[in-house]
């Protein structure tokens, strides 16, 4: 059959940095489950992806110009609906084929393999359509449902009823030397494209190496050749002046989303700049100019920087100077504040925070500091904290909302607080928690190295979670505006890490944050549902994250739904093990066992507290009740000697060594017996070996 090469290029207004791609990759999807579902399969291989601020672009090296021809089975109503007791055709049968384009002679009776009934049925023989008018007819609605966070129309003709995430320009698609004839807000498709804004021109995109055609208009149209290209180019430059980039991955995807011809240059600020916190520097550049900062040879700040121009510039000098202009007027900002800030102390400045709204409903974030300071306080030795440094911490982490340089850039919360800190007068250990307390942001951030900081990390995660979960803002599937997953993952992350280890249980911080709330009585009260709902919620993220924490599901779901509660870090230890227990022979035939105890128990009315051993008439369940007993004596052995994680293992082991004696007791021995007694004893037997597994786990759940 007949291929050629299919081209769609979407050419827009500069679209918002980090939309692109998204944009480009849902369009693809589309593209290729409609064509699957017509019959045209597309090579992995043969797939060209692109996109710039000003396209998305995709291109396949072979496609079919025709979809194959294909037989069609048409099944209609069932013999019975379909004709009489005479063998006439019904009015449902003479419906069915009218609607189908068929009559009645056309369809035959036949099973569907079920063998309940025959039911009509046709083949149709349908000629294969051209991929062109299938892509045209399909193309408009493809792009209509694009997923962007807004949309827009734009009011320069009376065919620009579509919206989309900004004005589309020019629309290209191809299918060999055939244009895919279709229009989009008022675009008619075709073969013209442009290059770049400045240095490109227009021209027929080539239907066969579109990217060499944009590479020759200034245009560098796959989002990962930018990436390595801006990374690649600075390095060089650095490397020229003896200096080092700081690595920025979520800056330099912004600036490759922001170009399409990224020139990288050095540039330089004033050497009075030097003198503010790096951190503070690399904000400034990078929120105002989407500029990168450098190291000199010894390590520290450099006063050049690296600025991204989207083209490429004659006179290299100018382009630096003029971005040199820009970033000096934004450190003089930061500079101002940052000799301004100090004159105030955090101290004076907590005061302050009782006029900042922490959120409509839940007070201010005096309030909240407060009930923080008393969470640390009273939890700081669970948590390994050191009890003044910590709780003097979370007196005045919040301090530093309240001065100039952090109004400016919300970025350098917590960490300008770690620095004003010092400058001060405070420990180390206490500018270090202030600092570290925002710490981590996210699933792959890192955690704050002082349990300090810790400390007041957690304290502020779980009392955002009461309070906005007693506002009723709880997360959707589609909306988290106030951040509450990203809250409980941090939180989960600094209660299950094993290397700090914190011995509070989740129940026990969520009543220790509810605690505070309910005896400041200042705003709200949390009710008993309010913090079961937010229990659920962090499990269920807990859950959520297993893989990337470096364990199953299926063993933290076991974990955490034990008779015992412990704190997550060694839910977390027992989640490990359990991966190579439910992957082995013996844990999976224990996992089964499990689960038909608990569906036999889940079933049982009421069930004795006490096994009889008088009533045992079977050998399987004299002998199940004797590995019990031993089993119990030795699991209870392993638990009690050494460090939690060292006894992991040795009681999964006294726990493996029941699967025989629980095969044979489920091979011979009739649980549910006529006897009331009998079968009571055996489900109070039955009852006993649950409960020994739930002292580490829910193995059922495996």
């Amino acid at each position: 059959m007949t291929t050629q090469p299919l081209l769609i290029e979407i050419g827009i207004e500069e679209i918002p940095a980090g939309l692109a791609e998204k944009l480009q990759r849902n369009m693809a999807v589309a593209i290729d489950k409609l064509l699957k579902s017509n019959g045209v399969e597309l090579d992995a291989g043969d797939w060209t992806h692109a996109c710039t601020p000003r396209r998305i672009l995709i291109h396949v090296n072979d496609c079919l110009t025709k979809q194959p021809d294909r037989d069609e089975t048409i099944w209609g109503p069932p013999e019975k609906v379909a004709f009489d007791g005479e063998g006439n055709a019904s009015k449902a049968a003479e419906g069915f084929a009218k609607k189908s384009g068929l009559s009645v002679d056309d369809f035959s009776l036949e099973d569907k393999g079920d063998g309940k009934a025959r039911y009509m049925k046709a083949v149709v023989h349908k000629a294969g359509r051209n991929v062109a008018d299938i892509l045209a007819e399909a193309m408009p609605d493809i792009l209509r449902k694009l997923p962007s966070p807004k949309q827009m129309k734009w009011n320069d003709g009376a065919t620009r009823d579509d919206a989309f995430i900004r004005p589309i320009r020019w629309i290209v698609a191809r299918l060999g030397k055939d244009v895919i004839p279709f229009s989009y807000a008022g675009v008619n498709s075709g073969k013209q494209s442009r290059g770049h804004r400045i240095a490109g021109s227009v021209g027929e995109l080539d239907i066969h190496d579109p990217i060499a055609w944009l590479a020759e208009q200034n245009v560098m149209a796959k989002r990962e050749d930018r990436i390595t290209h801006i990374n690649k180019t600075m390095q060089a430059l650095c490397q020229a002046e003896g200096l080092k980039v700081i690595a920025d991955d979520e800056l330099v995807e912004e600036v490759a989303d922001l170009t399409e011809w990224p020139v990288p240059l050095l540039a330089e600020f004033g050497e009075a700049y030097l003198r503010l916190p790096e951190e503070a520097s690399r904000i400034t550049l990078k929120a105002h100019q989407r500029c990168f900062v450098t190291h000199d040879k010894a390590g520290n700040i450099s006063n050049k920087f690296i600025a991204v121009a989207n083209i490429e510039s004659k006179d290299v000098a100018k382009v630096a100077e003029g971005n040199a202009r820009v970033v000096n007027a934004r450190l003089a900002d930061a500079a101002f504040y940052f000799d301004r800030d100090p004159s105030e102390t955090l101290d004076a400045r907590v005061e302050k925070l009782n006029g900042v709204t922490f959120q409509e409903g839940l007070g201010m974030v005096g309030d909240q500091v407060r009930r923080m300071r008393s969470f640390v306080q009273d939890n700081a030795k669970a948590i390994g904290a050191d009890t003044d440094a910590a709780q003097r911490a979370a007196y005045l982490c919040k301090s530093d909302l309240t001065t100039g340089l952090v109004y400016e850039f919300p970025e350098l919360q917590g960490y300008m607080g770690g620095v004003y800190a010092r400058m001060n007068g405070e420990s180390d250990a206490v500018a270090q928690a202030i600092a570290g307390h925002y710490q981590p942001a996210g699933a792959e951030d890192a955690l704050p190295e002082s349990a300090d900081a810790r400390a007041i990390a957690i304290a502020e995660r779980i009392d955002k979670l009461l309070g906005y979960f007693h506002l009723g803002r709880i997360p959707t599937a589609s909306a988290d505006p106030f951040a509450l997953r990203r809250a409980a993952i941090g939180l989960i992350r600094l209660l299950a890490d094993t290397t700090q280890p914190v011995e509070m249980t989740l129940n026990q911080v969520i009543n220790e944050a509810a605690k505070q709330w309910n005896q400041q009585r200042v705003t709200i009260a949390i009710a008993d549902e309010t913090k079961h709902q937010v229990h659920d919620f962090i499990i269920e993220r807990l859950l959520g994250l297993s893989t990337s924490m470096g364990f199953s599901k299926t063993s933290m779901d076991a974990a955490v739904n034990s008779s015992e509660t412990r704190p997550l870090y060694q839910e977390a230890l027992i989640a490990r093990h359990l991966m190579g227990f439910e992957s082995s022979e013996e844990g999976q035939a224990i996992a089964a066992a499990n689960k038909r105890t608990a569906n036999i128990l889940k079933k049982a009315a009421s069930i004795p507290s006490e096994v009889d051993a008088s009533l045992f008439s079977e050998d399987a369940e004299k002998a199940l009740f004797e590995a019990l007993v031993a089993a119990e004596s030795g699991f209870n052995q392993a638990v009690s000697a050494g460090p939690f994680e060292e006894s992991i293992s040795p009681a999964l082991a006294e726990l493996a060594k029941l699967r025989t004696p629980v095969d044979a007791f489920f091979d011979d021995v009739m649980v549910m017996a006529e006897d009331e007694k009998v079968r009571a004893n055996r489900l109070a037997l039955l009852s006993r070996l649950r409960a020994l597994f739930l002292n580490l786990a829910d193995i059922s759940r495996l």
